[in-house]
């Protein structure tokens, strides 16, 4: 992101089976430089024969210097792409 490499250890906090959510949290690395909390929730939603994934960020930012983190959205919606661009090819 912003041009250079960022490496974060996280740990799965919650998986909910009945709402198909699991609950991912920063616990040291770069993105808690600048947050002081980071949490990535991902959901399974199935519509018929397809599958969607919801994608929610909740953060802290240290100040309010701290840029909103638009770099990671971008990174989820191309990883996001490469993944169903993969999952039709299968």
């Amino acid at each position: 992101m912003y041009g250079k490499n960022y490496v974060t250890k996280e740990v799965v906090e919650a998986i909910n089976e009945e709402n198909k959510t699991i609950t991912y949290r920063a616990i040291e690395g770069d993105v808690l430089k600048e947050y002081k909390s980071f949490k990535v929730i991902i959901q399974s939603i199935p519509k018929g024969e397809a599958t969607w994934v919801r994608w929610t960020i909740e953060y802290e930012k240290r100040n309010k210097n701290i840029p909103h983190p638009i770099k990671l959205l971008e990174f989820v919606i191309h990883l996001s792409e490469e993944l169903d661009d993969h999952l039709v090819q299968v």
